[in-house]
C-alpha cells in the first residue's frame, strides 16, 4: 500500500514537473509554463532570447499578455530558431489589390489565405498572413508617406540621424512597433531606457534608432496624396482622428456612424482633418466612413473605409442622492438638460484654439472614470457616466484643459454652475458642479487658467468636479485627450 502511494506520488510530480519545461526533440525546441510573476521578458532572458524571438515563435502579438499556465515553445539552445509567418497589418489607404501587389502574391492567393470573401471587407488594422517565401517589393515610383503615428516635423535625436520619434497609441505594443519597423524589442528598450519592455502607455515617445518606415501599399485616389488614421483600433466612448491631403482644393463631406462628419480645412482646402467620437453602447464591429471630396469644377472622388470598433468595457456603479435631488433623476429633466447642452457643444467652430494633449483641469485624484453605467439609489443600470470626476474640497481649483472661448457659463439643474469652452473644430470641454466661476461668455482662455472653483451644486453626492469632453456632438473619455496628442 505505502509502495502504491509512494509511486502515485511520483507520477504527480512528474506529471507536476514536466510541463515547465518539456523537451520535443522533433520540435527542437523546450515547452516552458508560465508562472505567477513571470513576464515574456523575464523569460527571453532566462532561455538567453530575446522577447521578440519568443513572441514571433509563440504568434504573440501582444507579449504583455501572457497568462499563467500558458504554454510557450522555447527554442533548445544551439538550435534556430523555426521560420514565423511573415503578416501584414493594413493602413489607411491600402486595399487587398495593393497589399498583393506590394509581397508580390495575387489577391485571390492572399484572400484565400485569410478567409475573405469580399475584397471590399477589409479593414483598418487588420492582420493579414503572408507566404513565408515573398517579401515586400514597391514599385520604386510609389510616394511613401509618413507613417501614422511619426511624428510630424520631429527633429531626430543627436544619437542618430536616422532615428524616428514614434508616438505609442493605444493598442500597441513594444513587439508590434519593433516588427513594423525592422528593428528587435532588445533595441527599443536600450534606446529608451525601458526597463520592463510590456509598460509602454499611449502618448508615450519611443526613438526607434535607424529605423525606416514600413511599407505602404497606398491605393488612393489621385486626388488624394496622403491618408491617416489615429488610432487605427477605434474604442466606443473614445475618439479617433482622420488627415488627409488634396492634391487640389477640395470641399469635403462625409458621415460615419450615420451622422455628418465636421471637416476642418487649411492651406487653402488641401490639408483636412476630421475628429470623430465613438458613442457609448457602439457595438463591436466594423463600421464604413464615407468621404466625398468636390473640387472647384464640381468634380467628385469618393473614398470609403472600413474601421474597427472595439468595446470599452467601462464597467459599472451604483450611487445613493438624497431626497432633495430625487426631481433631478426625472427622465424629463435629464433630456432638457441634454438639449441645452447639445446646442452648445453641437456646433463647429473652424479656429483651432488647442495644441497637443490636454491638461488636467483640477490637481485632484479621479473618483470615478468615463463610462460607467450608473445606478441611482438602487434602480436599474440606465445611465452611463459621461465624464471624468475628480475629487477635491469646494474651493479648489478649477482649470481651463486647453485655450479655448468660453461660450457658456450658467447654473443648470443636474450639473449645476456649469463652464463650457469652445477649443474650435468642434471640440469642447465643460467643468460641472462649481461653487465659483470666474470667467464669462466670450473670454479667451489659456491652458492652465483658473476658471472656478470645485464645489457640490446640481445632482451629486458630495464635492467633485464633473469633467466632460465632446467631438462632433458627442461626450467621449477625455482621459484620452490627456495622454494622446491630436495635432
Amino acid at each position: 500500500m505505502i509502495q502504491r502511494g509512494l509511486l502515485l506520488f511520483f507520477m504527480v510530480a512528474f506529471l507536476i514537473v514536466w510541463p515547465s519545461q518539456a523537451q520535443d526533440n522533433t520540435a527542437n525546441v523546450t515547452i516552458h509554463v508560465v508562472q505567477r510573476g513571470e513576464t515574456l521578458y523575464r523569460i527571453a532572458q532566462q532561455y538567453g532570447l530575446t522577447v521578440s524571438d519568443l513572441a514571433a515563435l509563440n504568434g504573440l502579438l501582444d507579449p504583455s499578455n501572457i497568462k499563467v499556465g500558458q504554454r510557450l515553445l522555447v527554442p533548445i539552445a544551439g538550435n534556430p530558431i523555426p521560420a514565423q509567418p511573415l503578416t501584414h497589418i493594413v493602413q489607411a489607404g491600402e486595399t487587398l489589390r495593393s497589399i498583393a501587389q506590394l509581397y508580390n502574391q495575387t489577391i485571390e492567393e492572399l484572400a484565400a489565405r485569410n478567409n475573405i470573401t469580399d475584397i471590399n471587407t477589409l479593414y483598418i488594422g487588420q492582420v493579414l498572413a503572408l507566404s513565408n517565401a515573398q517579401s515586400p517589393a514597391p514599385s520604386p515610383t510609389q510616394p511613401q508617406p509618413t507613417p501614422i503615428a511619426q511624428v510630424a516635423q520631429a527633429p531626430a535625436p543627436a544619437s542618430s540621424a536616422n532615428s524616428i520619434l514614434y508616438v505609442v497609441q493605444r493598442g500597441d505594443t513594444l513587439f508590434r512597433i519593433a516588427t513594423r519597423y525592422g528593428v528587435t524589442v532588445n533595441t527599443l528598450t536600450q534606446a529608451n531606457s525601458i526597463s520592463d519592455p510590456t509598460l509602454i502607455y499611449a502618448g508615450q515617445q519611443i526613438i526607434i534608432p535607424a529605423g525606416e518606415a514600413p511599407q505602404i501599399a497606398l491605393d488612393l485616389p489621385a486626388t488624394i496624396s496622403q491618408l491617416d488614421v489615429s488610432p487605427t483600433l477605434l474604442v466606443e466612448g473614445k475618439s479617433a482622428r482622420i488627415q488627409f491631403t488634396s492634391t487640389v482644393p477640395m470641399n469635403v463631406g462625409g458621415t460615419f456612424l450615420d451622422k455628418t462628419l465636421n471637416v476642418a480645412s487649411e492651406e487653402s482646402n488641401t490639408r483636412h482633418t476630421i475628429f470623430v467620437g465613438i458613442p457609448v453602447f457602439t457595438s463591436a464591429g466594423i463600421y464604413p466612413l464615407t468621404l466625398v471630396l468636390t473640387d472647384a469644377n464640381g468634380a467628385q472622388t469618393s473614398l470609403t473605409l472600413n474601421l474597427q470598433i472595439v468595446a470599452g468595457g467601462y464597467g459599472r456603479e451604483s450611487l445613493t442622492i438624497g431626497a432633495d435631488q430625487a426631481d433631478l433623476l426625472n427622465p424629463n429633466v435629464e433630456a432638457a438638460e441634454q438639449a441645452v447642452l447639445q446646442s452648445v457643444m453641437g456646433r463647429f467652430s473652424p479656429t483651432r484654439y488647442f495644441d497637443g494633449p490636454m491638461g488636467l483641469p483640477a490637481a485632484a485624484s479621479i473618483t470615478s472614470p468615463f463610462g460607467r453605467n450608473r445606478s441611482y439609489n438602487g434602480g436599474p443600470f440606465d445611465r452611463f457616466h459621461s465624464g471624468t470626476d475628480f475629487a477635491g474640497a469646494p474651493g479648489t481649483p478649477v482649470l481651463a484643459a486647453a485655450s479655448g472661448v468660453v461660450v457658456m457659463v450658467d447654473r443648470l439643474n443636474i450639473r449645476g454652475n456649469a463652464t463650457i469652452i469652445d477649443h474650435g473644430w468642434g471640440i469642447y470641454t465643460g467643468y460641472w458642479h462649481q461653487t465659483e466661476q470666474y470667467v464669462s461668455v466670450g473670454d479667451i482662455v489659456s491652458t492652465g487658467q483658473v476658471i472656478g472653483t470645485i464645489g457640490s451644486t446640481g445632482r451629486v453626492t458630495g464635492p467633485h468636479l464633473h469633467w466632460e469632453l465632446w467631438v462632433n456632438g458627442l461626450p467621449v473619455d477625455p482621459m484620452q485627450w490627456v495622454q494622446q496628442p491630436f495635432p
